[in-house]
């Protein structure tokens, strides 16, 4: 029976390989290997696997559920399997151990970098929106419908919120689609951008109560900007707060040891 380090580093080695083909096929276009477990899936898995494609969608990833899926179970089994391996040096009970915690730290490490790129996406889109309504509002001064002015603006920049903006009006365009004001409500939702929606409710008043938009659209803006001015305070006190303490720590304790050491030798002599 071959050692329990042994199997470890053939395990490692045989997960190794596979990430290298997968990465390789990431280039290639071609339809993608995991086809076939979609006819497999129950709906549990469905459904984990619709909530996995929109967390995919809102960071911006370009690739499917089962990748992602494959990519946490070959980080997993590699890190659990490095686990094992060092059964040569410590107990199997240890080895097994090391090895449960290193494949569930390799779950958790590919869910949080999933969970940080949606969130930075989200706050870059919150920046770009603030930019995009103030041009929206200058080009609603110069007359014409809101939706003019939208598209007008949407051209100038070259934002990622901006294009898909423009992708959204070009789709509402079409004949029995839904309106643009429900596509981007929907758009909202799903990056959970409070604002953008806010930004569909004042079309959809203009839309059907004939109400004005540049108001609206100035009180949101004027919000996004105090939000962004907090957050930059905020972080500001952060950095400043990183730079003082390690200052403290190294600069202020030797200066007061160096200004004391005299006071407290004599002290010590006196006391002797």
């Amino acid at each position: 029976m071959p050692e329990p380090w042994i199997a470890g580093g053939a395990a490692a080695a045989g997960l190794l390989c596979a990430g290298s083909v997968l990465a390789a096929a990431r280039g290639m276009h071609v339809r993608s290997s995991f086809d076939w477990l979609k006819r497999l899936q129950p709906p549990q898995l469905r459904l984990a696997r619709r909530w996995l494609a929109a967390q995919i969608q809102c960071a911006g990833w370009r690739e499917s559920p089962e990748r992602v899926a494959a990519l946490t179970v070959i980080v997993s089994g590699g890190v659990g399997a490095l686990g094992l391996s060092t059964a040569a040096v410590v107990s199997p009970a240890t080895a097994v151990a090391l090895a449960t915690v290193g494949a569930v730290l390799g779950a958790v490490a590919v869910a949080l970098s999933l969970r940080s790129a949606v969130r930075w996406r989200r706050r870059r889109l919150a920046r770009e929106l603030a930019p995009l309504l103030e041009l929206f509002i200058l080009e609603l001064g110069g007359g014409g419908s809101a939706m003019s002015a939208l598209g007008s603006v949407t051209m100038q920049l070259d934002g990622e919120l901006a294009t898909e903006v423009r992708r959204l009006l070009i789709a509402s365009h079409v004949s029995g689609s839904a309106t643009f004001e429900a596509r981007l409500r929907e758009y909202a939702d799903r990056l959970q951008l409070p604002a953008l929606g806010s930004l569909a409710t004042i079309l959809t008043a203009s839309r059907e109560y004939g109400t004005g938009v540049t108001q609206g659209v100035r009180a949101l803006a004027a919000d996004l900007r105090r939000d962004q001015r907090r957050e930059l305070i905020a972080h500001s006190r952060r950095a400043l707060n990183h730079v003082l303490f390690p200052a403290a720590i190294g600069v202020l304790l030797p200066f007061l040891a160096i200004l004391l050491f005299p006071a407290v030798t004599a002290l010590q002599g006196n006391l002797r």
